[in-house]
């Protein structure tokens, strides 16, 4: 499993205890937790270890998503793509440019598919997976940890053949 991806302007590669303290701060400000389905809010060290040991066992095939040598946040494609950036660092390509590395690095191996969604109303989201190829199948409800809210998920999902013919 590669374990570093590097893109023009990011590092993409797997998390180590020292993030911890890096993902505390970027992980206390609702505005980047409300898009979120499974991250408290406030978010503590013990939160951040926990996040860290559980993305650390590869099952998510997560990455911290690094500028500069510092972490701004977080993109997986374990069972489905999901990601999200710092907020000072939306608006600037970062989610569009990691994403396209971690979908092209999984449609390398044997799955045809890939799936992702996002809170109505997150129209960056929407942009970041329209951007890819990514096109709506169905939405579903699910309460977010962070504000106890119920959001209506849109799913989207892109194939292989769409991605290499976007590509």
């Amino acid at each position: 499993m590669t374990e570093v991806i590097i893109t023009r302007r990011l590092t993409l590669r797997r998390f180590r205890r020292e993030d911890a303290s890096r993902l505390v701060m970027l992980l206390n400000d609702l505005d980047v937790v409300r898009w979120v389905n499974s991250i408290p809010f406030p978010f503590h060290i013990e939160d951040a270890e926990n996040f860290v040991t559980n993305l650390a066992s590869q099952v998510y095939d997560a990455f911290a998503i690094e500028k500069d040598g510092q972490v701004i946040g977080t993109i997986s494609a374990g069972e489905e793509l999901g990601y999200w950036l710092g907020q000072s660092f939306w608006g600037q390509g970062f989610a569009t440019e990691s994403a396209g590395a971690v979908v092209h690095r999984h449609f390398k191996g044997n799955s045809d598919s890939l799936k992702a969604s996002y809170h109505l109303g997150n129209e960056r989201s929407r942009s970041v997976l329209s951007k890819l190829g990514f096109v709506p199948t169905s939405q579903s409800e699910t309460v977010v940890r962070s504000t106890g809210e119920t959001v209506t998920l849109q799913w989207m999902e892109l194939h292989r053949n769409t991605w290499e013919a976007i590509q």
